[in-house]
């Protein structure tokens, strides 16, 4: 819940503090609190030199809450009563049940290891991406470069020397990316260096072999004393395209905002900060744009949200297309896709505490775009989020045609026993060099909780046109969250994800590389007691 406040315990993301400017080449556009964006986009792009002589200060209202609890939302107060209330409603209304049926099974866990873990951060933010031989793998802190034939990693570091940012930054909320197209991952992050300097971290490998933070181009994308809060990383042929939810300095939602910038070219020189193709909007009728990250690249960039006011039939859809001089074009008003109606889920329940675990608002948390052979060939956009529903949250899933803004298909993890959460779905489409292959499969990876469970690791997938699989454990969980990654008094929640992932491997047929998380905690832990798990699994 996003009221919780923290102990005096280690906290959820440690660097609380304002220092020096990020010591790398920068993309700095500079946004006041709620600036129209059409006014904004006249910003400059400046070098890094305009940022080494930055003030030190605090933090803003809005950093501090997102450093503490986690995601923001528009209306702060009115979301913790909406979500309280649907918490007990729904505890009243469902008493355990037994265990549901698994159903046909159909996706396979190959292999898996646990991941880079930091005791001082709560949640992990867990995320990661797989290229041709790296697997990369991201949490709040820290990242891990690992063979793809190894489960131990060949290079680490923090998120701070990842971005290039000194130590005195607080670098949070982490995404990565693979680009078949560029043969590149991309990242981006927040970067908080004072109340009056927000920014968005960004980069890219040099290669597609990286090993170690030397190995990555870093930029910034400035926002003043606007806080980006949550960015989340997608592309196009031509973009790399950011989405984020801004809030003024007091903590107040003035808008979600999409970054596009453009690709870099061959080699392994980093190129100038002036030289890339930058535009960025505030867009209209939608929360948490989250940019597709593109399998097959398309000439257009697509970005999901959920809308500003729930319960909801629909999501949002935006476009960025490339001008005749190369220019990003944001469209700032969306297409609507009508869904299965959606609401606000309960806190999730766990065995072994009163904690409750937070179970989030029903943004999208990660999309993936590509080619569908089994359905036309049509360009789909896959994306999930979680929302109420079997014995209080369950994970929905769709694949939508952007194209004609309409659904291509949909279904849901869901169970009348279980709580379902925290998802993150891919399609089976493997792209690499000349192979173009598969994509008509899906694979969804969850986490599961109850009363009377631990908060678990499963997934589902769905062959082809055959009906979605049962639920397939990958770890089944033997311990509760807890420690300072919850507040007291119970049953208050805890902070569990922001997110997951998984991303299709571009050069072995069939293979999906994930990422999750579970709890390792105990009734008297007091450093953060959740652990990420990787694992690679066949639909």
């Amino acid at each position: 819940m996003e009221s919780m406040r923290l102990s005096s315990a280690p906290r959820r993301r440690t660097r609380l503090f304002a220092g020096a400017a990020l010591a790398t080449a920068a993309l700095v556009v500079g946004i006041a609190p709620g600036l129209a964006s059409a006014k904004s986009e006249h910003a400059k792009l400046r070098s890094a030199a305009s940022l080494r002589n930055a003030e030190p200060g605090g933090l803003s209202t809005a950093a501090k809450r997102a450093i503490t609890q986690g995601y923001l939302v528009p209306h702060q107060r009115r979301y913790e009563r909406q979500k309280a209330r649907v918490t007990r409603r729904n505890e009243a209304q469902h008493a355990p049940a037994s265990p549901a049926s698994s159903g046909p099974l159909a996706p396979t866990s190959i292999r898996s290891w646990v991941g880079i873990n930091n005791p001082n951060d709560a949640p992990p933010d867990e995320t990661s991406a797989v290229g041709t031989s790296r697997y990369i793998e991201l949490v709040n802190s820290n990242f891990a470069i690992y063979n793809k034939t190894s489960n131990t990693p060949i290079g680490t570091g923090t998120l701070n020397s990842l971005v290039g940012a000194p130590s005195s930054v607080s670098v949070f909320d982490p995404q990565i990316m693979w680009d078949a197209q560029t043969n590149r991952f991309y990242f981006a992050s927040d970067a908080v260096v004072s109340s009056s300097d927000n920014r968005v971290a960004f980069g890219f490998s040099k290669t597609a072999t990286p090993t170690s933070a030397a190995d990555w181009c870093k930029y910034n994308v400035g926002f003043n004393a606007t806080f980006p809060d949550y960015p989340k990383l997608g592309d196009s042929k031509f973009f790399a395209i950011i989405g984020t939810n801004l809030f003024n300095s007091s903590g107040s939602f003035v808008g979600s905002d999409i970054q596009a910038i453009s690709k870099p070219g061959g080699g392994s020189t980093c190129p100038a900060a002036t030289s890339f193709k930058f535009a960025h909007k505030t867009v209209s009728g939608g929360f948490t744009p989250t940019p597709a990250s593109e399998i097959d690249t398309n000439g257009t960039g697509w970005a999901v949200a959920r809308t500003l006011g729930l319960p909801s039939t629909q999501l949002k859809l935006y476009q960025v297309t490339r001008s005749s001089t190369g220019n990003p074009v944001i469209g700032t008003t969306p297409t609507t896709v009508t869904v299965p109606s959606y609401t606000i889920p309960p806190s999730v329940p766990q065995k072994g505490t009163a904690f409750k675990i937070d179970s989030s608002d029903t943004r999208n948390t990660q999309a993936q775009a590509a080619i569908d052979p089994g359905h036309g060939s049509k360009f789909a956009l896959w994306t999930q989020h979680t929302v109420k529903g079997g014995a209080g949250a369950e994970v929905r899933w769709y694949e939508i045609n952007p194209a004609t803004h309409s659904l291509i298909q949909s279904g849901k993890a869901t169970s009348p026993s279980l709580y379902e959460f925290n998802g993150a779905i891919a399609p089976n489409r493997q792209v690499g060099g000349s192979t173009n292959a598969r994509g008509n499969s899906m694979l969804m990876n969850f986490n599961t909780s109850s009363s009377t469970t631990f908060p678990s690791i499963k997934m589902v997938s769905k062959v082809g046109t055959g009906a979605q699989s049962g639920q397939v454990a990958v770890f089944n969980g033997t311990k509760p969250l807890t420690g300072f990654d919850c507040t007291a008094p119970a049953p208050n929640p805890c902070r569990w994800g922001d997110y997951a992932a998984v991303t299709p491997d571009p050069s072995t047929a069939n293979l999906m590389w994930n990422v999750s998380q579970f709890g390792n905690g105990t009734a008297s832990s007091t450093f953060a007691t959740s652990k990420t798990l990787n694992f690679v699994a066949k639909p």
